[in-house]
């Protein structure tokens, strides 16, 4: 129960610190995304959504980014559940937010919200492949979907699987920025189409969406940090420190890097995809293979890490 609790507050934490954050760092100029304002202090009137598509949208959302919130390790007891799958389930669950758009966009029954609908699947085709792609690497490293035992992998290695997967790590940042819908990726949130879903939804509704489009960023965030920069390890500090301290340094360089490149088109997405990342994404896994070979980044303590 304290596990569940401390997950839940780490959440609520998160999501406080990327919607304070992120618009400061964004500056005044240029498309915001979802990092737009909402309305909650007033609701929004529709003339024919479909209320129960409409109000499952953000709810589902929320939900989504609860649950990929429950397997992401700030310590190994301060652990919603260390579950086997542990990774694929997160992968599963995060992607509840484009289902959420999707039916809330549907829902609301107008051009923009329905417009926002069709790119947020869109970039879902865009992103997926690349993204299971760059996470195959720290499995097959860490030889397990545990997201402790991955943390513990490095640990026990004494390398962060950044270091030997500079090309998974890279990939991981372009899919996940795709995946929470930042620069240069915003499509689904974009102006021309009144910033889709965001503009139709108000009072509880526009906060849960404020919850979680800006949760998504730092769970994705926390994630990287698991699988790529040795989660909770590292010394002097105790780990749910070492943890923050590495999302956010994530979360920011995310943000920072998207603001370097123009706004991509969803047909540039999957063109870049399709072209480029799926490509190199096989070619990391084939050099994680080759590492994993040479004894690279193996946990001694684990059956076979010697070899």
């Amino acid at each position: 129960m304290t596990s569940v609790l401390a997950t839940v507050a780490a959440l609520l934490a998160g999501v406080g610190l990327t919607a304070w954050l992120e618009p400061k760092w964004l500056g005044a100029n240029g498309e915001r995304g979802p990092a737009s304002p909402v309305k909650i202090a007033a609701d929004v009137r529709l003339t024919q959504p479909d209320p129960w598509l409409y109000y499952a949208g953000p709810v589902i959302a929320c939900m989504g980014v609860s649950w990929a919130m429950v397997c992401i390790p700030f310590s190994p007891s301060l652990v919603g559940n260390d579950i086997n799958i542990g990774l694929f389930y997160f992968i599963v669950v995060v992607d509840f937010v484009v289902l959420g758009i999707a039916l809330g966009g549907w829902g609301a029954n107008t051009p923009d919200s329905v417009e926002s609908c069709y790119r947020a699947i869109a970039q879902l085709i865009a992103y997926v492949i690349p993204l299971g792609l760059a996470i195959i690497g720290p499995i097959m490293m860490a030889r397990s979907l545990s997201t402790v035992h991955i943390v513990e992998a490095q640990a026990n290695a004494q390398l962060w699987y950044l270091i030997p997967q500079p090309i998974g790590f890279i990939l991981y940042v372009m899919s996940g920025l795709m995946q929470v819908y930042r620069a240069p990726f915003l499509e689904p949130f974009a102006d021309p189409i009144g910033r889709g879903v965001l503009s139709v939804f108000g009072g509880w509704k526009g906060l849960l969406w404020r919850l979680a489009l800006s949760g998504v960023l730092f769970v994705v965030a926390a994630m990287g940090a698991v699988i790529f920069l040795g989660g909770y390890s590292g010394p002097f500090l105790p780990g749910p420190v070492w943890m923050v301290i590495k999302t956010v340094g994530l979360m920011v360089l995310m943000i920072w890097l998207g603001r370097q490149v123009r706004l991509l088109s969803v047909a540039e997405m999957l063109s870049l995809s399709w072209k480029v990342l799926i490509p190199v994404g096989l070619l990391n896994v084939l050099l994680v293979g080759g590492l994993i070979l040479l004894g690279v980044g193996q946990d001694p303590f684990s059956p076979g890490g010697g070899h």
